[in-house]
């Protein structure tokens, strides 16, 4: 099968990722969205399930969005999460002590992201998606109340890895409220690294911060915020193909 998008290395310093670009012709903005290698096919994904993102957008006959997808790499967790993780339980929950970096991962997109596609393609504006640990960076991002975004996608963001400091985060920042955001999470979501008596525990614990999410942003006033909770939504990209589209139709018809 052709490839429908072009792949570049962009670096800055020592921080270089592989980013794959669909910039169709008529587009005049542009989505970034993490885990750039679950995009587009299926057999470059991490678990051989993509978000199929070229699907979604013939399937709302949407050509003028563009789609950024930075790929991901072994310091994941690094790079999204924007605190340092809390649970204690490790054994319950399988999840390293990682996090905390976020800032360099997001000055890599401002500083180098968005004036290289400025230069090639000068998009009007653009939106963010991200899911799980992308999904808190992506909310994380929302906080700096960038100007050129417009709109951004938090899918089954797991607050609970760091629950005081995003009850900070809440409590100290500010978000745009004219942007769009989108909030989804499933009724049926563990990452798969938890021990089986725990699974249940940890998909409500989705729901509930997909609530706590939605609560903070309008508790700051933003007035465009969508959220979607599904029973039987699981934490992969099968589940996430439904509200992308919907996300995309929103995004491609912002003025």
């Amino acid at each position: 099968m052709k490839r429908k998008y072009e792949i570049a290395v962009l670096s800055r310093g020592g921080f270089a990722r592989t980013v794959r670009i669909y910039a169709p012709k008529k587009a005049d903005r542009a989505i970034i969205m993490h885990d750039g290698q679950n995009l587009f096919e299926d057999e470059n994904a991490t678990y051989k399930k993509s978000w199929r993102v070229l699907d979604a957008l013939k399937a709302e006959n949407i050509k003028n969005t563009a789609i950024i997808g930075i790929d991901s790499q072994g310091t994941r967790e690094y790079d999204y999460l924007p605190f340092p993780c809390e649970l204690k339980d490790l054994g319950k929950y399988h999840i390293r002590l990682v996090g905390g970096r976020a800032d360099e991962y997001m000055a890599y997109i401002t500083e180098i992201i968005i004036p290289y596609l400025d230069k090639r393609f000068n998009y009007k504006f653009y939106g963010m998606l991200g899911s799980s640990a992308g999904g808190l960076a992506t909310l994380y991002f929302a906080a700096k109340a960038h100007s050129r975004f417009k709109a951004y996608g938090i899918f089954s963001a797991p607050l609970f890895v760091s629950p005081n400091a995003f009850k900070k985060f809440f409590d100290e920042s500010t978000f745009d409220k004219n942007a769009y955001y989108k909030v989804y999470t499933g009724g049926d979501e563990h990452t798969g690294d938890v021990e089986k008596e725990y699974a249940k525990i940890e998909a409500q614990m989705f729901v509930t911060d997909s609530y706590t999410i939605t609560d903070a942003l309008r508790g700051k006033d933003v007035k465009d915020l969508d959220l979607t909770v599904t029973n039987t939504g699981v934490h992969d990209e099968l589940s996430w193909r439904a509200p992308e589209r919907e996300f995309f139709k929103k995004f491609s018809e912002l003025a």
